[in-house]
């Protein structure tokens, strides 16, 4: 088999796991979210992972020398004069950006024994970083409010996807079965010397 026709083969599936995930996605939510034992183990999921968000954003905003109280599903920073919160929504959770990371590195080419192993270290990476940016969010609800729209709308928003591609450059330059002659003529060259 040529380069050009295992470079269309891997394309290919591709192309076919992707829309494999996207009909799974679409029947866990529009089909399987009414069976109510697994609606209530995913809301109860989504609960407890909401608890771990805002236990590590507090601890975080505390290493910045904030008095921080949480309370239901809401982080405050507290003072004498004043209170700010953020509400952490089911939006709020990052759940698109972990699927995002998750489907992708599903679908793309590569062992899966490395995707076994990668994907639950990106969701581990994307869970803190999550956490800085609730962090980060009460702190300007509460210095700064007039920043919180942006912050929460764009800038968080942009700098999550931006790191979702650096861990798909490192699979991809790492894993990738695009990368593999490259690897091992550097391999060779390197046994070489």
């Amino acid at each position: 088999m040529t380069k050009k026709d295992r470079k269309k083969k891997y394309w290919l599936r591709f192309l076919i796991y992707g829309g494999f995930v996207f009909l799974l996605i679409l029947l866990f939510y529009n089909v399987l979210r009414d069976v109510k034992e697994i609606n209530e183990f995913y809301v109860d999921t989504l609960n407890r992972y909401a608890k771990l968000l805002l236990w590590g954003s507090k601890l975080i905003t505390e290493l910045f020398g904030y008095e921080v109280t949480i309370y239901g599903k809401t982080i405050k920073i507290v003072d004498d004069f004043k209170a700010s919160g953020v509400f952490l929504d089911r939006g709020c959770m990052g759940r698109n950006v972990l699927l995002g990371f998750t489907a992708l590195i599903v679908v793309f080419p590569g062992k899966w024994i490395h995707k076994l192993w990668y994907i639950p270290m990106g969701i581990v990476v994307l869970t803190l970083v999550n956490m800085l940016r609730i962090s980060g969010l009460a702190i300007t609800a509460y210095c700064c409010p007039e920043y919180s729209d942006i912050n929460h709308y764009f800038v968080f928003k942009v700098v999550a996807w931006i790191i979702i591609f650096v861990l798909w450059l490192i699979w991809f330059n790492a894993f990738s079965p695009f990368n593999r002659p490259k690897l091992k003529r550097d391999q060779k060259e390197t046994s070489s010397l």
